[in-house]
């Protein structure tokens, strides 16, 4: 009897291992991938004028205010020629009786088209900024009152935001803070 209690307990231990190595799996359970942050998001410009969210967020400020359709000519080496040359957009939107609106272009900077531009801002007087409640990679902005050799008031910024380059124009305007509705709305059309 003392003989048959070890191999008793020797066959026990055996029998339990295999038996708990059956209930395993013999294929890897996946790790999990963790989900991408927003910042690593490909972000596109927008394809259509009227499925931005900018005419709305101009209308607190321009109650009437309407998608200007334009159809445009750039002279190549511009700012505009730079945007529509490369896939990007640009939309106007305003009263175009009354001078008074805005125009937004939006393109991707694959082709490093907003740091080609920077020498040239910074010589028009264009000032370095940070937009704030934005997380912008750069922005440069400027702002001229109407004067006696200016017709229109200058309200200009630049701004480089999820791989795109966001530029807004607008006929008025004096601070960023004053612009903030239309520069989240065109950031917010960004897909």
């Amino acid at each position: 009897m003392k003989r048959l209690a070890p191999t008793f307990l020797v066959v026990f231990a055996l029998t339990s291992s295999l038996v708990l190595t059956g209930c395993g799996s013999s294929t890897k359970t996946p790790t999990p991938k963790p989900s991408p942050t927003v910042s690593a998001v490909a972000m596109a410009a927008p394809q259509d004028c009227l499925k931005t969210k900018v005419l709305d967020a101009l209308r607190t400020a321009v109650p009437n205010a309407k998608y200007i359709p334009t159809k445009w000519q750039p002279a190549p080496g511009t700012e505009l020629g730079d945007v529509l040359g490369n896939g990007g957009i640009a939309c106007s939107y305003g009263l175009q009786s009354e001078a008074i609106g805005l125009t937004v272009r939006w393109v991707s900077n694959s082709k490093m088209l907003f740091e080609a531009n920077e020498s040239k801002w910074l010589a028009d007087g264009y000032q370095v900024v940070d937009i704030p409640n934005l997380n912008e990679s750069k922005a440069y902005f400027k702002q001229r009152d109407q004067s006696a050799t200016q017709e229109f008031s200058i309200y200009s910024i630049n701004y480089l935001i999820n791989g795109n380059w966001i530029g807004l124009n607008s006929t008025f305007g004096k601070t960023i803070a004053d612009g903030a509705a239309w520069i989240s709305a065109a950031t917010a059309s960004l897909v």
